[in-house]
């Protein structure tokens, strides 16, 4: 018997309404569990390299490690997604993210970490993601309806922010309990759990078959991006905020200076996932709602502001505060942005588009990482921050001033053709054994 479509009512239940379809609950709770592990592996890498360091370009190197395979592979992962199951090209990569957890657990327990065990970690975890990220993303237009498509993907960001809540957090708290070793375990676990649980995914996870070459579909996916002017400018203004206002590799900074210590550090770095969440949620109660691309811009500028009020806090409180509106502000303009993206682009081409968004949305902020290091080792992290959040709010004018697209109140607007489709295919995804 078919699955009926769960119908929309307000409050908790149209906020949750995705959850409803048994394919994107195993996979959220797969990326529940995978973005714990990332958390962790983050907080922890950071920490440890200050330990060793205390140098703040050498924490920022830590983001050139990431941001290295992201550029590299992210293309790479995208023409892979649209030819392989997505399912289990996840899972390979979760499996091998799971095993070198626990290579770096061994090492750290040992006593034979050095700096660059750590750089090395940090660049094969940002390796294996890049591979799998653009399947990640493609794969949920396939576990919803298309007019439920904006609710998953904030249940998405809502499902990071938990992550970024929880896994700093009890990082922090880890780290100053039981030191960094067991942290480390745990993470490794984490990524061993995600991919048992995607396994609950039955919605065909492998894209149609294709006579071109793995070249000549790189080649089509970087001609559709181009074709859409309105997807270069919405991945433009993710680069601008995520590489100019940077500010998770001056955490480190920012919490020693004010005296917090480890638990301090793993306080600020859950408190963007709690402001987050509070904006998802703002964001889901509006349905699927007009000007997106507005959504967009706003939330961006706010980011900004947020920054600089991080960078020039001489509280501890008020630094929380300011990291919370970072989260909350990220979640604004991210969902919107991602919807665009995703309703636009056709399912046989969303792994390459996708690949492009995650090579800058995955390289962009370890590339500020780095460049607010630098920055901070010369001139100080406040006005490290400050002066890229600056920079970033001319680079969003300018965006906004040359893309009229991005002020058209209905765009990425569900066409009803499609809604119709996405139905049935998710309908199709609740149906046993139809892998």
């Amino acid at each position: 018997m078919a699955q009926q479509r769960p119908s929309a009512r307000p409050g908790l239940r149209q906020a949750l309404s995705a959850l409803a379809y048994p394919d994107y609950r195993a996979f959220s709770i797969s990326f529940l569990l995978t973005s714990l592990g990332a958390q962790l592996v983050q907080v922890a890498v950071l920490w440890q390299v200050y330990l060793i360091t205390g140098s703040a370009l050498l924490i920022g190197l830590t983001g050139l490690a990431r941001a290295v395979p992201h550029i590299a592979l992210s293309l790479v992962g995208g023409v892979i997604a649209d030819r392989v199951n997505r399912v289990r090209l996840i899972q390979a990569g979760q499996l091998a993210n799971g095993l070198l957890m626990l290579a770096l657990a061994a090492l750290t327990l040992l006593g034979r970490v050095e700096v660059w065990h750590l750089y090395l970690v940090t660049a094969l975890n940002a390796a294996f993601t890049a591979l799998t990220q653009p399947a990640r993303t493609a794969l949920i237009p396939r576990l919803v309806p298309a007019d439920r498509l904006l609710n998953a993907i904030g249940l998405n960001a809502t499902i990071g922010q938990v992550a970024q809540i929880v896994g700093p957090a009890l990082g922090g708290i880890a780290i100053a309990a039981v030191d960094l070793g067991p942290v480390y375990v745990v993470n490794g676990l984490l990524y061993l759990a995600s991919m048992m649980a995607i396994l609950g995914v039955r919605t065909p996870s492998t894209p149609p078959a294709v006579a071109e070459s793995p070249w000549r579909s790189f080649l089509d996916g970087l001609k559709f991006v181009r074709s859409r002017s309105v997807i270069v400018s919405l991945l433009a203004l993710d680069v601008g905020a995520t590489a100019l206002g940077s500010y998770r590799g001056l955490l480190p900074i920012f919490a020693a200076t004010l005296g917090v210590g480890a638990t301090g550090f793993g306080l600020l770095s859950a408190a963007p996932g709690v402001g987050a969440l509070a904006g998802a949620a703002f964001i889901l109660s509006l349905g699927d709602f007009r000007y997106k691309g507005v959504y967009t811009l706003c939330g961006v500028l706010a980011y900004c502001g947020a920054a600089i009020m991080l960078a020039l806090s001489p509280w501890f409180w008020l630094s929380l505060v300011a990291a919370a509106l970072l989260g909350a502000t990220n979640s604004i303009q991210m969902i919107p942005r991602n919807t665009v993206i995703l309703t636009i682009s056709p399912d046989a081409m969303r792994g390459r588009v996708e690949a492009f968004r995650s090579m800058l949305a995955g390289g962009a902020p370890p590339l500020g990482y780095t460049l607010a290091g630098a920055l901070a080792d010369v001139f100080g992290p406040a006005m490290a921050l400050v002066s890229g959040s600056l920079a970033c709010v001319l680079f969003v004018g300018g965006i906004a001033a040359a893309s009229r697209e991005l002020r058209d109140p209905d765009l990425g607007a569900v066409p009803a053709r499609e809604s119709e489709t996405g139905d049935s295919a998710a309908t199709a995804g609740a149906a046993p054994g139809s892998r």
